[in-house]
């Protein structure tokens, strides 16, 4: 009787430890934007387009997400005016060596989240404050540097995403890309935006959960529909000022 009661104390003692411990791992960043986002009724429909040299605008449901490559041409103080309105940015880390650092971005005004990778280069890790961290100033840039499998999580109304800073394939360091999850209550789509070459034959199997990458390319970056199952996947194509219109998925 007493070891049947030490067990299920145990036992008890147990599964409260796990609750506490799942409660602590959570998202690096919470932020709640304020605005109309978009309703759960009906379709939940976005749409990825070129907008710029450089540039990739995902939008859904109210909300929208301006992917900036770092070695574009874009990726100027003096082009960083020019930049599309967009609630968060995502900034990709440079691969070619044309990054300025981040002395575009001190030209927003808008005062929008920035997501940028804490990067490495022969070990010496760039030092980016967290937006907790940065002196308040009107308008300024916030940004929110990621490490690998740091995740951010941000909601406008009833739109939500989710962005989580992804690892390379095996033996590479850094963050490789960005999944980002935009949805709502009933139903989700996942883009992969990539920071780097890579295999596109590779992609699905690598990255099982995501519905579309989006892959660094000089000029335009290059977009790939990812099916789930599929033992062949098909040939990146260039975006286009046009889009690619996509409709959440039910998970």
């Amino acid at each position: 009787m007493r070891y049947g009661l030490r067990a299920v104390v145990v036992v008890a003692a147990l599964a409260l430890a796990c609750r506490w411990g799942v409660a602590q791992i959570g998202p690096r960043y919470v932020i709640e934007l304020p605005g109309q986002g978009g309703g759960t009724a009906g379709m939940a429909q976005g749409k990825v387009q070129l907008a710029g040299q450089g540039l990739a605008l995902i939008r859904f449901q109210g909300l929208s997400v301006l992917a900036v490559d770092a070695d574009g041409e874009a990726y100027s103080r003096e082009a960083a005016a020019g930049w599309p309105a967009a609630d968060v940015l995502l900034v990709l880390p440079p691969a070619a060596g044309r990054y300025d650092g981040l002395a575009p971005l001190q030209a927003l005004r808008s005062g929008a989240p920035v997501i940028v990778a804490e990067r490495e280069d022969g070990g010496a890790a760039e030092l980016v404050q967290p937006a907790a961290r940065q002196p308040a100033q009107a308008g300024a840039a916030q940004l929110y540097p990621m490490q690998v499998w740091n995740t951010l999580e941000l909601r406008k109304q009833n739109t939500r995403l989710r962005v989580t800073a992804m690892a390379g394939a095996p033996g590479t360091r850094g963050v490789a890309g960005f999944m980002l999850e935009l949805g709502n209550s009933r139903s989700s789509y996942r883009v992969y935006v990539s920071c780097r070459e890579d295999e596109v034959a590779t992609l699905a199997q690598r990255l099982p959960g995501a519905d579309l990458a989006l892959l660094p390319a000089p000029g335009a970056p290059r977009l790939l529909a990812l099916r789930r199952g599929a033992a062949e996947v098909g040939m990146p194509a260039a975006l286009t000022a046009a889009g690619y219109a996509f409709t959440a998925i039910k998970r």
